[in-house]
């Protein structure tokens, strides 16, 4: 990663920039003792693009009042001893 002044940014910023976007190394810009980073942006994860998984058997509208909770197992008095 090619490390700059700002100075040194402000004489190449167009050519600094097209670098950037072109190869997608980053460049660190430093000023009185602190850093910047100039890189380009990470595109968008597109999800609608990733393949349906099929994780639930049954239809999802069963799942809204699917009962979790067993109380002779898990309730409360149960766990108290």
């Amino acid at each position: 990663m090619q490390t700059l002044t700002l100075t040194a940014l402000r004489q190449n910023i167009f050519q600094l920039a097209d670098r950037v976007l072109e190869t997608g190394e980053p460049v660190l810009i430093e000023r009185n003792g602190r850093h910047l980073l100039l890189m380009p942006e990470r595109p968008k994860l597109d999800l609608s693009q990733l393949p349906r998984r099929n994780l639930f058997k049954g239809k999802p509208e069963e799942l809204v009042n699917v009962d979790t909770w067993d109380e002779a197992e898990w309730g409360e008095p149960n766990n108290l001893d």
